[in-house]
């Protein structure tokens, strides 16, 4: 665990309050970086940073300034593209699932099951397609970036 010196300039990293910057004074790092930005958030897997966050909600390093414009756009864009990322991994292997399926059904090899199976997973990819075409629409949602509608991710 790191022994914290001192801390200032709280700001919050999105408007749901889940995580802050600071700029940290570490006593094992004073000599050596000096000041260094953080964040913190209740979840972090380190004391230190669990510490600071709860230290800096009771304002203790002063008021907890609200993220600008960009910083807002930028983590929206973050979380955006990670979700768009993980859309078109299941894109990728749902689209093989049916390519195998539609094969089946087209050589006559298709077994009952995969009969079955062909539109079900074709649902399943209309799905992810349809969630990764709302994620690419974030940006304009009038609210942006302070308030994002986000698209409920398929089952």
């Amino acid at each position: 665990m790191m022994t914290i010196l001192s801390a200032r300039q709280p700001c919050w990293n999105d408007v749901e309050h889940t995580s802050l910057n600071l700029l940290v004074t570490f006593e094992e790092t004073r000599d050596s970086l000096g000041e260094v930005p953080f964040t913190a958030s209740p979840k972090d897997p380190e004391p230190h940073g669990r510490e600071l966050f709860e230290r800096a909600i009771t304002l203790e390093y002063g008021d907890i300034a609200e993220p600008d414009q960009e910083s807002l756009k930028n983590a929206v864009r973050m979380k955006s593209s990670g979700l768009s990322a993980l859309a078109s991994s299941m894109i990728t292997k749902l689209q093989g699932d049916v390519n195998t399926l539609q094969d089946s059904v087209a050589l006559g090899m298709a077994t009952d099951a995969e009969v079955t199976q062909l539109p079900t997973t074709q649902a399943q990819l209309d799905l992810w397609r349809t969630y990764r075409v709302l994620l690419s629409r974030v940006e304009t949602q009038p609210t942006f970036p302070r308030a994002i509608d986000w698209p409920p991710q398929p089952d």
